[in-house]
């Protein structure tokens, strides 16, 4: 056999060989990400944590409330996952309380507390979350996230693994009680009526809450966060409006902007931080102005934000941290949405911060 006939068998048994290998990396990769997917809709099925995560030990058994939104699909695989996990644990079953439209949790939250839970877990997403929390703040009574819905903000803020729901049972259950702040919004509507909401995470003025009106509920549903993507280049070349805004008493000052967030702590979805500073526990509120003009302000604004370039006040964002803060639109009312909830049209909105009264399981609580 010559060399070059012995080189041209050796080459093709290396290109064989090669191609075996990527193809088993390539069937590998889809294999686990099949996998993946299967368990993120049924986490029943194989109810075992990531590699990652570290498994924490039951504590003394506690009677537990279990505040549910049977519209999520993925709810009752959660809900088996939470069965088995207090079996194992030896703890008495739960009380169930179901959502409903009329009660989004604080109600029921408040029930089940009255008929003893010593811990509240809340199956679903953000707006059920913010329900229970408002029911559970100023009492020593914790709450454990299940987290069901597409943005999960306060769940990714405390550290939580949204799409490991075993662990976040686990945390839920066993985990470490950590206080959280909420902040108080007071609205005067366009109307001339008033409101009041709590929230965890964030509320928001003009574009973010544009977005929230016009995401398409089918499109979310069925591409996550996506259609808040589809939706917000309805609105990036609109006109900026006029804000007047007030921290801590001080004297006022005025922007133009295109939206305005006030933001008890700050990641979103893709692990984004758009608060600078704040955090969930710290006692403080920040103050978010977004105010870019052209599609180069808009790219501007979302560089600085994913390489945390925040110092000092710039064409296109701007963050100023206080205890409260009062917004006035002047003659341009504003939609307004708190934690992903569109709460109406607002002449001017009142924010305070109130520092940790609400606990929340996480899977280690931060030291002072």
């Amino acid at each position: 056999m010559s060399l070059s006939t012995l080189a041209e068998k050796l080459l093709a048994k290396r290109t064989l060989i090669t191609g075996a290998g990527l193809a088993f990396l390539g069937f590998t990769a889809l294999s686990a990400i099949s996998l993946r997917t299967v368990l993120y809709h049924r986490p029943d099925l194989l109810p075992v944590h990531s590699f990652t995560y570290r498994p924490l030990t039951p504590t003394a058994a506690q009677r537990v409330g279990i505040v549910y939104n049977p519209s999520k699909a993925r709810a009752q695989p959660a809900l088996q996952v939470i069965y088995r996990a207090l079996s194992e644990a030896g703890w008495q079953p739960a009380k169930m309380y179901e959502t409903t439209v009329e009660d989004g949790g604080i109600s029921i939250a408040r029930q089940a507390v009255d008929e003893g839970a010593e811990i509240v877990l809340v199956v679903g997403g953000d707006g059920t979350v913010g329900a229970v929390a408002a029911a559970l703040r100023d009492t020593d009574i914790p709450m454990g996230i299940v987290p069901m819905g597409t943005g999960n903000l306060l769940a990714r803020n405390l550290g939580l693994d949204v799409h490991d729901i075993p662990a976040c049972v686990n945390i839920a259950l066993f985990g470490s009680e950590r206080p959280v702040d909420m902040v108080r919004l007071n609205t005067v509507f366009s109307d001339g009526s008033r409101g009041r909401r709590d929230f965890l995470v964030m509320g928001g003025a003009g574009f973010d809450a544009l977005v929230m009106t016009d995401t398409d509920p089918d499109l979310k549903s069925k591409f996550g966060s996506i259609a808040y993507f589809v939706a917000a280049g309805k609105h990036l070349l609109a006109r900026r409006k006029r804000v007047r805004i007030t921290i801590d008493g001080q004297k006022s000052f005025g922007r133009k902007m295109r939206g305005v967030l006030i933001a008890n702590c700050g990641e979103i979805q893709g692990g984004i931080n758009l608060a600078s500073t704040t955090t969930a526990s710290d006692g403080k509120l920040e103050v978010i102005v977004l105010s870019p003009h052209t599609l180069l302000g808009w790219l501007n604004l979302v560089i600085r934000i994913a390489t945390r370039q925040f110092g000092g006040r710039t064409p296109v964002l701007e963050h100023i941290v206080g205890e409260e803060v009062h917004l006035d639109f002047l003659k341009d009312p504003q939609p307004v949405e708190v934690d992903g909830d569109i709460v109406g049209e607002a002449a001017s909105l009142h924010a305070t911060v109130h520092p940790k009264v609400l606990n929340v399981k996480v899977y280690k609580a931060p030291t002072e």
